[in-house]
């Protein structure tokens, strides 16, 4: 009795539970479509000047490494060998980039990589070293060209960023976040010195070299650090010119491989997005963070 009078109750709450499931799967559905339009949003953004400072050094590091890079199976290397593969590197970038969405360019671009060091490297290590970085001014100029061409016709949505009409306010730094800014600054040191304990200390001789490289990468990746800190602050619009910059770190430290310069590249990479997201955070902790938009605001940061 108590069986049948109870299984009317237990079959509402079953139902109950079975129709919230269904809507929280609906919403997961909706929430990952919605992410994959966003990511393949082909209209894109403009340029900010950092990404085609950003740009620049790609270009520079890219002819760099490509003239100092070891001959290959020809005897070529040099600034002839590395001007060919930086133009290669901007046109191929910007056409990838420029036609279709950054979640398929950016696998493309990755994979051209290997197929440009398996079929030139063999011959002239020199271009591929200079094309791999210069890529990266490629990626700016497509992401630019993207926008120029759609994007101002159906401007994506703006998010909110800050309102700089309105006085700063204090943005103190709590005491857990003290301490993983903390941690966070030992660790970039950490990848700074610690390779040069295992680099530079058996080998002083390589430590011209490895002043040279580091600090190649350090201007690259410590705005890059400090950019990153905007974009979490809302102070500025990420999106694919910010993720060209990041990825375009690696991309250094690929296109200084033919220096043997990688293993300092990548570390003084890392060690530079970590060193100016914190100087970021302590700047804004020390002169205060303007306040978000309005809804409707019309100001832009």
């Amino acid at each position: 009795m108590l069986d049948g009078m109870g299984a009317p109750g237990t079959t509402g709450q079953d139902r109950d539970r079975a129709r919230k499931a269904r809507a929280r799967k609906l919403r997961k559905r909706r929430a990952l479509r919605r992410n994959l339009r966003r990511q393949m949003d082909w209209r894109g953004r403009a340029v900010p000047p950092l990404g085609w400072f950003v740009a620049l050094l790609a270009v520079a590091y890219g002819l760099f490494y490509g003239s100092v890079a070891d001959p290959g199976d020809l005897g070529a290397a040099g600034l002839p060998v590395a001007l060919p593969g930086a133009a290669a590197g901007v046109v191929w970038g910007a056409l990838v980039v420029a036609a279709v969405a950054p979640l398929i360019g950016v696998p493309v671009i990755v994979a051209s990589f290997f197929v440009a060091a398996l079929t030139v490297g063999p011959a002239a290590p020199g271009a591929v070293s200079a094309g791999i970085v210069s890529m990266v001014a490629g990626w700016m100029v497509g992401i630019q060209l993207r926008w120029l061409l759609v994007g101002r016709r159906r401007p994506p949505e703006v998010p909110q960023l800050v309102d700089r009409s309105r006085p700063r306010r204090p943005a103190p730094i709590s005491r857990s976040e003290r301490t993983t800014l903390a941690f966070s600054g030992a660790a970039g040191a950490g990848l700074l010195v610690v390779p040069a304990l295992l680099l530079v200390v058996p080998t002083p001789d390589v430590l011209p070299a490895w002043l040279v490289v580091v600090a190649l990468t350090l201007l690259w990746s410590v705005p890059t650090g400090w950019w990153s800190g905007m974009v979490q602050s809302r102070y500025a619009v990420g999106g694919a010119p910010f993720a060209a910059a990041q990825w375009g770190i690696l991309f250094n430290a690929w296109g200084s491989a033919g220096v043997h310069g990688m293993p300092a590249t990548l570390t003084a990479g890392m060690a530079g997005i970590t060193l100016g997201f914190v100087a970021r955070r302590l700047y804004e902790a020390r002169v205060g963070r303007f306040p978000r938009q309005r809804p409707g605001s019309a100001s832009a940061a």
